[in-house]
């Protein structure tokens, strides 16, 4: 093998490796860092990192640290042959690294075909208190949906416009505002992109938590909490029993349960002020020292011998 697949063969094999435990870590803590908490917003943001972390770890250390000491330190002329451990785990990754190409980029363009669908059969609507241009659509489910991450649009069916009431229509839409103000649709595409290195199951299940959470975090940025309570459960209503509607954005309501997005609301009407994350410049320094630390000349040459030794492994 020549020194150009062998240097991609380890590098997927790294990436794959990497991903693959922080996964397990990730997925170990999840319920730990979730469970009970009252801030929906901080919820939702915990399991976005941990979805996305694993594998944002692993493209890092790959491009990082494993190109850099193989191409300055593995002999132009080598024709090894990596074991089948590094071998298995490279194809590992470059399946993981196409499925989530695949999922994000299909999700992208699914957005923007529904987009300009529904822009079409659309009319314009004057809405105080929308967090984007919006559209009223004639369709079968109650949607109420903000669709698009550049250039977002508001779609609201005619069945839930003519059912809610002033005071339910505008929590509705702070609720819609919040998903804007977080930009739950661009993160959406971020945890689609993120491969699931090798443990799909699990992804999927924490991506559907982290969808429940940046619903429940939504619903607290509104300050009625029992309007909005009653706007769900009358769209509720106009769903046909068992009918779901799948977008590729956020939606008020998806079809299903809605007991406990109703309770939280209830039980704490007022909003939550939205609580924030470290600050910019932590991430900064952080990358900084990271990428001062990977440049190291000696550190790259100790991570050329580790690779040396995995790409023997049987």
């Amino acid at each position: 093998m020549n020194l150009a697949l062998l240097t991609a063969c380890t590098a997927l094999g790294v990436f794959a490796g990497v991903t693959g435990l922080a996964s397990l870590v990730a997925w170990a803590v999840a319920g730990r860092w979730a469970a009970g908490s009252r801030d929906a917003a901080r919820t939702a943001r915990r399991l976005f990192a941990l979805r996305v972390l694993p594998s944002l770890m692993g493209l890092v250390l790959a491009s990082g640290l494993a190109l850099p000491a193989f191409l300055l330190f593995e002999p132009r002329g080598t024709l090894e042959t990596p074991g089948w451990t590094v071998t298995v785990l490279a194809v590992a990754g470059a399946i993981g690294i196409a499925a989530g190409l695949r999922r994000g980029i299909g999700d992208w363009w699914a957005t923007r075909r529904l987009r300009s669908q529904w822009m079409r059969g659309g009319r314009p609507l004057t809405l105080a208190g929308a967090p984007a241009p919006a559209y009223g659509i004639r369709h079968p489910f109650p949607v109420v949906s903000v669709v698009g991450i550049l250039h977002p649009r508001l779609f609201v069916a005619e069945q839930v416009l003519e059912a809610l009431s002033e005071p339910e229509l505008a929590a509705v839409l702070a609720h819609e505002t919040g998903h804007v103000a977080a930009q739950d649709n661009l993160k959406r595409i971020a945890l689609r992109l993120a491969p699931a290195v090798p443990w799909l199951q699990a992804a999927r299940r924490l991506e559907e938590r982290w969808e429940q959470a940046t619903e429940e975090a939504a619903d607290e940025r509104t300050c009625a909490g029992l309007e909005l309570a009653a706007a769900l459960v009358k769209t509720a209503r106009l769903a046909s029993a068992g009918s779901r509607i799948d977008v590729p954005a956020a939606a008020l309501h998806r079809g299903g349960a809605l007991a406990r997005r109703v309770r939280r609301l209830i039980e704490a009407p007022e909003a939550v002020p939205p609580s924030s994350g470290p600050g910019g410049w932590m991430w900064g320094i952080g990358l900084a020292a990271a990428a001062g630390l990977a440049w190291s000349p000696l550190l790259l040459a100790s991570v050329h011998a580790l690779l040396e030794h995995l790409v023997h492994l049987p």
